[in-house]
């Protein structure tokens, strides 16, 4: 898979960027608007990281680090431990992918849960 993408609760960029640069390689902030988006490369890779109300929206464009967004949300969760979202893809076959259900990933599980 070439993208992946997870929300993660409560923790700082910095620290997300860190640990993503652990796996990609040295993450430049390439462009961006302060407020609402920045762009981070590493190479060929392309990470958009989105703050939201204490929530950063990652995508990862561009890589085979993880095969799917499960994988990488459990990464995250792990690396820094917290709860981090995603969609459940193929993991879920149960849940209709148009559905608003999310996989949450923390040191408690795993879980399907609906935002609210």
């Amino acid at each position: 898979m070439s993208e992946v993408a997870a929300y993660v609760l409560g923790v700082d960029e910095g620290r997300a960027v860190a640990l993503l640069s652990s796996v990609l390689g040295p993450l430049v902030c390439e462009d961006g608007n302060p407020d609402s988006f920045r762009i981070h490369t590493a190479g060929a890779v392309t990470v958009v990281v989105i703050p939201n109300e204490g929530m950063l929206e990652i995508w990862v464009h561009h890589s085979q680090a993880w095969a799917s967004s499960p994988e990488f949300a459990r990464f995250l969760a792990a690396g820094l431990e917290c709860t981090v979202r995603c969609d459940p893809d193929a993991e879920a076959p149960d849940i209709d992918p148009c559905s608003d259900a999310l996989l949450e990933i923390d040191r408690e599980g795993e879980r399907i849960v609906t935002p609210t």
